[in-house]
């Protein structure tokens, strides 16, 4: 039982790192008007303050103007995954994903969702994915060493 409360543990203090990447995020290469953009960047400013369901509600609004735009269906997961709301950030990484296949950080976070709904096979595959993209993401090579060990018990 200590390896499983030290696993999640892990996980979620590690989710934290992957926060910066996401508040580093820039907007899609298309052109916006100054509207999407003041609301990218207040989703941006809602995740650094930790109010959630404000970065969803800016998030959204940049959707609604740019579907194709996967980072901001990553803040918006983020956002989900801090309220706990897993399958709602798994919904929003998977569409990031088919927007973007490089975009690694949507396969971290997903995997992060997986692992809390108790799926660390699901959780694996999406941290390994992310390597693949980017072999230096401490956080998605530590999650796959702890959840190996977790597993082995």
């Amino acid at each position: 039982m200590n390896k499983m409360r030290y696993f999640f543990a892990c996980v979620l203090f590690i989710c934290f790192f992957t926060l910066t990447a996401v508040v580093n995020a820039q907007p899609s290469q298309q052109e916006y008007n100054p509207i999407t953009l003041e609301h990218f960047r207040q989703s941006l400013e809602h995740m650094r303050n930790g109010d959630y369901r404000s970065a969803i509600n800016s998030s959204t609004i940049v959707i609604s103007r740019d579907p194709r735009s996967s980072v901001a269906y990553v803040i918006r997961a983020r956002a989900y995954f801090e309220l706990s709301e897993y399958d709602k950030a798994i919904a929003d990484c998977t569409q990031a994903i088919r927007e973007d296949r490089r975009n690694a950080g949507a396969f971290v976070i997903r995997g992060n969702a997986h692992v809390q709904k108790g799926d660390r096979k699901r959780a694996i595959a999406d941290w390994q994915s992310a390597l693949r993209i980017n072999p230096n993401i401490a956080e998605a090579s530590h999650n796959i060493e702890v959840a190996r060990a977790v597993s082995d018990d």
